[in-house]
């Protein structure tokens, strides 16, 4: 039996690497994005909401083929965490960066992965160094801003601090945790993928419908900004733009 599992799990791997090589291959930027013409963070810093959404578009085979099963340019999403004493941005994500300090201190280790509080300007200017493309291309950038929803900053904090540390699933786990939500099975939070987390955060925070477990949603979900905001409380997300660092 176990040596049947292990056979099974090689066939899965040879077929998601395969999976990606294509998806690396048909990648192709948007039409309409033109780097030249982008603001930068800096000049859009301002007018960034705590809550909105970080849409990152990565470069490598899995963060190609998420963003081919979805449609979207997007691989991975993250919360910008704005707090009110303090003009730094914060990104509240959950991915395998060991680099960075991790600004909430509750884990011994504040350079770890998984969830973790980073700084925002750090964080995107360190992706293209951490992920390697296989294809010389670089990392996109968008943010949906958050709208209409007054931030209880203690409570966020408070939701952060549990959730800090929460260990990153692998490939295969990932991939099978979200197909598992697509039916709605919750697959708990004991590990947790970026989407996971974004979608946690916002139902936890009162943000969001709880009609489907965290697991359902993919980055792309935060991206289709006309579906996800019938998800949404209150607030809503405006449509994303990119922007440079």
């Amino acid at each position: 039996m176990l040596t049947f599992l292990f056979f099974q799990m090689g066939i899965f791997n040879k077929i998601l690497k395969k999976a990606e090589e294509i998806a690396v291959k048909k990648h192709k930027p948007p039409k309409n994005y033109n780097k030249k013409n982008l603001k930068s963070l800096s000049e859009i810093k301002d007018k960034i909401t705590c809550g909105s959404v970080l849409l990152c578009s990565g470069t490598a085979g899995e963060s190609r083929l998420i963003e081919e099963i979805d449609g979207t340019d997007f691989s991975h999403a993250a919360i910008i965490v704005k707090l009110h004493n303090t003009k730094a941005l914060y990104v509240w994500t959950a991915d395998t960066v060991t680099i960075l300090d991790d600004k909430i201190h509750k884990e011994k280790n504040i350079k770890h992965s998984g969830s973790h509080l980073l700084l925002l300007e750090d964080y995107i200017a360190d992706l293209d160094k951490i992920y390697p493309s296989p294809d010389g291309s670089k990392y996109r950038f968008a943010v949906a801003l958050l709208k209409g929803i007054d931030v209880d900053e203690k409570k966020l904090w408070s939701l952060m601090y549990k959730y800090d540390g929460t260990p990153f699933p692998s490939t295969k786990d990932e991939f099978l945790n979200w197909l598992k939500g697509q039916v709605d099975i919750n697959t708990g939070m004991d590990n947790s993928f970026c989407a996971q987390m974004v979608a946690n955060t916002y139902q936890k925070m009162g943000w969001m419908k709880t009609n489907h477990p965290p697991n359902y949603y993919n980055p792309g979900s935060f991206a289709k900004t006309k579906e996800i905001n019938k998800e949404l409380i209150n607030g809503f997300l405006e449509k994303p733009f990119y922007f440079k660092i």
